[in-house]
């Protein structure tokens, strides 16, 4: 319901945002007393049955991004998409569009957290699935790394981002390494991409 006011009724909600938000925010926590191991044969399976609710509150927190924005704190809405981006799947997904679209909307503040936010869109970027793992995990990690590499493009894209030495770093890499350069052109829409503001960067 709260998406849904944020979403189409806007208006209603920007002067309840101060209440009402560090209440969403508490819902993007993980809580371990919602997550167990269930026996499936052989087999132990983790089931979190708070992820839903998870998801739930960072699909309210990109509705806002569109229809609130002005009523946020940014470095306080840019912690839990930091928390975010470590967790599962779906809304690791989720907060990549985010950071997208804030190194858009708000690129200073974004700067302000860049060093912190690197390291995760690092970590899924260079990841690789294990051998033997089935060919669902395969996609999923694929995606999982072509949609942290439209973050780093749109982080990229961000004036005095070259500043950042993490930054230039992880830009050197990702230049330097055949597979992800190959990704990171693909999400830029070809062959001729090419990295962008990081071309710039002093690498030496």
């Amino acid at each position: 319901m709260f998406n849904s006011a944020a979403h189409n009724k806007p208006s209603l909600i920007r002067g309840l945002l101060a209440t009402v938000l560090p209440h969403l925010y508490r819902e993007t926590q993980i809580r371990k007393d919602l997550i167990r191991e269930v026996e499936m044969g052989p087999f132990k399976h983790t089931v979190d049955d708070g992820l839903d609710v998870r998801k739930a509150a960072f699909e309210c927190m990109y509705t806002l991004l569109d229809s609130c924005m002005e009523g946020l704190d940014v470095l306080l809405f840019l912690d839990h998409v930091e928390e975010g981006l470590k967790d599962h799947y779906d809304i690791r997904m989720l907060t990549f569009l985010m950071l997208a679209r804030l190194a858009s909307l708000c690129p200073a503040a974004v700067l302000q957290r860049l060093d912190r936010l690197i390291e995760p869109l690092k970590a899924t970027c260079t990841t690789k699935v294990k051998a033997g793992s089935v060919k669902q995990e395969f996609e999923k990690q694929e995606e999982l790394r072509r949609s942290a590499m439209r973050a780093v493009a749109a982080l990229l894209a961000v004036p005095e981002v070259e500043r950042s030495p993490s930054m230039a770093d992880f830009a050197n890499q990702i230049r330097t390494n055949a597979d992800m350069a190959s990704i990171y052109q693909s999400v830029q829409g070809g062959e001729g991409g090419g990295i962008g503001p990081a071309e710039s960067m002093d690498m030496s």
